[in-house]
Formats: C-alpha cells, sequence, structure tokens
C-alpha cells in the first residue's frame, strides 16, 4: 500500500489532498492518513498545508 501510495503522490507534482487519494485509490482515509504519516516520517513525502507532494531526490556525485 505504501508503493501505491507514494506512486499517486510523485505522480502529482502540484500537491494532493487526502480526500483525492481517498477517491482515486478506493481506500479508506484512516487508512491512507496512516499511510502518508509513514512515508512522511520516513522523509519520501512532503506535506504543505493540507497536500502531499513528492520529496525530489538530489543525487549527489
Amino acid at each position: 500500500m505504501e508503493d501505491t501510495v507514494q506512486r499517486f503522490i510523485n505522480s502529482q507534482p502540484d500537491g494532493v489532498k487526502l480526500a483525492e487519494m481517498e477517491e482515486s485509490l478506493r481506500q479508506s482515509r484512516l487508512r491512507l492518513g496512516y499511510v502518508t504519516r509513514k512515508l512522511l516520517n520516513e522523509g519520501k513525502v512532503r506535506k504543505v498545508e493540507n497536500k502531499y507532494f513528492p520529496v525530489t531526490v538530489s543525487i549527489e556525485k
């Protein structure tokens, strides 16, 4: 489920709300909240106000 949510957020460069994820992914808001919180804690996504955004990964040489 985490991979699915992360891929969905990564496909939304302008950000996405939980309600939009709930509708598109057909999962409960509670479950999505748990998964997005875990992704936030791991630094895989970021949250600004009530939208989730992909994290840009910088490649170091």
